[in-house]
């Protein structure tokens, strides 16, 4: 289901005998799974459920504060 907060979609991701070495779903089902989606939200324009944060946490530091 997505988005989790409102559904508007449900997708299902079945493989049959993968023969790529992998097998789990988180390493063969997932991707197909998220990639649908993903491109499906879009065309609906739906926006994302969660706010998207930045994960860089930067602070500056005054050139004459920095010592080498």
């Amino acid at each position: 289901m997505a988005p989790i907060g409102k559904p508007r979609i449900i997708v299902a991701v079945m493989v049959d005998e993968p023969t790529n070495g992998k097998y789990f779903g988180g390493d063969v089902a997932a991707p197909v799974f998220s990639q649908v989606v993903q491109q499906t939200l879009r065309m609906m324009n739906v926006p994302p459920d969660l706010d998207v944060k930045s994960g860089v946490v930067a602070n500056a530091v005054p050139a004459e504060q920095e010592s080498f």
